[in-house]
């Protein structure tokens, strides 16, 4: 097949893998690790004596992960975070959402879209020194598409056949797929070594992968710390700046803010906006923000009563107080949404969708003339342990208690949770979403296809949607796509299972001392630029 003109430039390697990692603050505080004798941009300015450099910063992190590698079942952001430092693809998606080389260094596609020739990097190693072999690149995109436990092989479920060589890799997919250059920079489509894999149990490599990335696993002791160690064989001159990264485990927000303040860590990541004036009048500290893509949820299961009824979900609409909820968690920092798509996806989101004022006689009316002369009653089910959800949850609770519900908040267990609503065994929850690449196929296709997540946990089949979701991916057409992006989200927002409730920025607290701190839409950050001065 004739390849298109389309030919991506490559950047050069070390641009592409600094790439979001500028520098964002200085300053002074107390903090983990050991001076360096060798420092990043060590220059002294006017006769000053050099900067030094911690060997260690420390992440104080609410949720340790289940496993390492990213196709392992239950893969979430406690997850994504220790990865994505182990492991590299062919390309990653930028701070700005473009998709950039990373093991590749430039590439093409067929005109008919459904082969794509990736020319690549030369002499990479994995963390253990072994080459990379075209075996690699085979076995881990099949991997990634076929791994039976990974919730992610949707991701991967385009490609029909994977060759390669010494110096490309020749994906050929089922059909076209509009989405799928940008599908190939999430997080699970990545490069692990098959023969180390093969030396022992699956259970034992999802906790102890290999990648080409600029860290390993050094040491991990479960309930209390992981810390990756930098690698040895990492081909990018100078990365990473700093030895060692830790993932401390601390799992309630305030006790994090005084380890901050005290030293014991060095980065809160998605501190809640509720301590952020602690962190800004605090010297020592810093308060960065991110713009991301995430969207919390309020997802009603419509296999059951009282939500099984359409005309319960769309009085729901005006019993919800949206701009109330966005400005108690996030304030300044989040909004009130209509659109399942994040406004981050610029055109891919319908920013038509009207976000409904709260309107409690509205709603009133609404469950009347449907004939519910009695308070609707249903259980709005939360995880426990956790002052955020239980904030929504209360809030949520007092706006439609008076809008013709009577809620009645359950708290659970994280996992009970999960059980309960995978299972369609709840009436109600709050969910979240941040999207995993620059495209609307991720969430579009959580909340319309039932075989991915019963339509976001709804229950709510709807086949002509689903056909019409199919039918976006596989447009080439971009214009046409949008459009069609645009009226998925219209009928989601009709079918009133999914009720989008605001969105907010990430915001992360850290040591004035640690500088090139940066964190794209999608909740993924590079710590192999971070540096922390002594």
């Amino acid at each position: 097949m004739k390849a298109t003109a389309q030919k991506l430039i490559a950047l050069s390697l070390a641009a592409a893998m600094a790439l979001g990692l500028t520098a964002c603050g200085g300053g002074s505080s107390n903090g983990g690790g050991s001076s360096a004798d060798s420092s990043p941009s060590a220059s002294g300015e006017g006769g000053t004596a050099p900067t030094s450099y911690a060997d260690e910063i420390v992440i104080g992190v609410t949720a340790e992960p289940k496993n390492i590698e990213p196709n392992g079942p239950g893969v979430g952001p406690a997850e994504t975070h220790v990865s994505s430092q182990i492991f590299e693809g062919l390309v990653l998606t930028g701070d700005d959402g473009s998709i950039q080389p990373q093991l590749a260094t430039d590439w093409s596609i067929s005109e008919d879209g459904m082969v794509y020739t990736f020319n690549l990097v030369p002499d990479v190693k994995f963390s253990n020194g072994e080459d990379v072999e075209p075996e690699d690149w085979v076995w881990s995109l099949y991997r990634a598409r076929d791994y039976e436990v990974s919730n992610y092989r949707f991701i991967a479920e385009a490609i029909d056949t994977v060759e390669a060589t010494d110096t490309q890799v020749t994906i050929t997919l089922k059909a076209p797929n509009a989405a799928f250059l940008a599908m190939l920079g999430c997080f699970n489509m990545v490069l692990g070594d098959k023969s180390y894999a093969e030396t022992m149990t699956d259970e034992e490599y999802l906790k102890n992968p290999i990648g080409t990335g600029p860290y390993m696993l050094e040491n991990w002791t479960n309930g209390s710390s992981l810390t990756l160690v930098a690698n040895p064989y990492y081909r990018v001159e100078g990365m990473p700046k700093t030895q060692r990264i830790k993932f401390a485990l601390v799992a309630d927000d305030n006790t994090r803010l005084m380890q901050l303040q005290s030293g014991q860590i060095d980065v809160a990541p998605t501190l809640p906006f509720a301590l952020a004036a602690a962190v800004e009048s605090n010297p020592d500290l810093a308060l960065d923000i991110f713009p991301s893509t995430q969207i919390y949820y309020l997802t009603l299961n419509t296999t059951k009563a009282p939500f099984d009824d359409p005309a319960v979900r769309q009085a729901m609409y005006y019993a919800l107080n949206k701009a109330e909820t966005a400005q108690a968690i996030a304030g300044e920092y989040g909004a009130p949404v209509a659109s399942i798509v994040s406004a981050t996806q610029g055109e891919w989101c319908n920013s038509g969708l009207e976000v409904i004022e709260y309107s409690p006689d509205t709603a009133k009316q609404m469950l009347a003339q449907a004939g519910y002369t009695e308070p609707v009653e249903f259980t709005l089910s939360i995880r426990t342990g956790s002052t955020f959800y239980e904030q929504v949850a209360t809030l949520i609770k007092s706006q439609v208690d008076q809008a013709g519900f009577l809620c009645t908040i359950e708290l659970l267990e994280s996992a009970t949770l999960n059980d309960k609503y995978s299972s369609l065994n709840h009436n109600a929850t709050v969910l979240q979403w941040v999207d995993d690449y620059q495209d609307p196929t991720g969430v579009v296709g959580w909340s319309v296809d039932y075989d991915q997540a019963q339509c976001f946990y709804t229950g709510l089949n709807d086949e002509e949607l689903d056909a019409l979701n199919i039918a976006a991916v596989n447009e080439m057409d971009h214009a046409k796509r949008v459009e069609m992006y645009q009226e998925i989200q219209q009928q989601v927002y009709d079918n009133a299972n999914i009720i989008p409730l605001y969105r907010n920025d990430f915001a992360f607290a850290r040591s004035a001392k640690i500088d090139g701190l940066k964190v794209n839409p999608f909740y993924i950050y590079q710590t192999m630029g971070w540096t922390k001065a002594n």
